[in-house]
């Protein structure tokens, strides 16, 4: 399957495309081939006039934290909590700098900061509460430039790469998701996830190749 997108009002976001998710950081959220993704990201940067990006950029302790990590996913039930889970991208940690090769975060046109607070753990890009009302700012800066198409990957598919696709759905963009360019913590769980966003209207391609890019002016 192809897409065709135009370059002058489509954008590419890249979701938290972190070292703590990957097996540059065992001990952290590491997903199975989290570093495979980074040449099919750039490829995406290609097809849209501007790139955002998103870091979990976590407190050293937080409500969120698993005693170990036979607790994960455990429920916390607490408004911006909903699940525990291993400490992963702390603030001036490895694990909270970017894969090696992508560009450098002011080189993006506009970066997120998720889950600065103990008590929030939020998944998508647009918004700071799981409940989607304190926004982010990065739906008024698409907004604000003309974009109705998003192109997205990142880690992890089956959390904040969906969070961030319903979100963008739920906010009236056109959205892209390059399968090459994301990898899912749980990957039994992946075909469901296709399927739930599917449903909700994203369009999905194999890699970067199949995203046409027309206006290319």
């Amino acid at each position: 399957m192809t897409v065709r997108v135009n370059y002058q009002t489509t954008a590419v976001i890249d979701v938290d495309p972190e070292k703590g998710f990957s097996e540059l950081c065992p001990n952290e959220l590491p997903v199975a081939g989290a570093l495979e993704i980074v040449p099919e990201l750039l490829s995406n940067h290609a097809k849209g006039r501007l790139k955002l990006v998103s870091r979990d950029l976590h407190p050293p302790k937080a409500k969120w934290d698993a005693e170990t990590p036979a607790n994960m996913l455990e429920p916390v039930g607490l408004p911006n909590v909903d699940i525990k889970w291993n400490r992963h991208c702390v603030l001036g940690t490895t694990g909270s700098e970017l894969l090696d090769g992508l560009p450098a975060v002011l080189d993006y046109d506009f970066q997120v900061n998720k889950g600065m607070d103990p008590d929030a753990h939020p998944y998508g890009i647009f918004f700071h509460d799981i409940a989607d009302t304190k926004t982010t700012g990065a739906h008024e800066f698409l907004k604000f430039n003309g974009i109705d198409t998003l192109v997205i990957g990142g880690l992890a598919l089956d959390f904040c790469v969906k969070k961030s696709v319903m979100q963008a759905m739920d906010l009236g963009y056109n959205v892209v998701v390059n399968l090459a360019s994301t990898r899912a913590v749980l990957p039994d769980n992946v075909e469901n996830v296709l399927t739930e966003l599917k449903d909700q209207g994203a369009l999905f391609v194999e890699k970067a190749d199949d995203i046409i890019v027309e206006k290319f002016a």
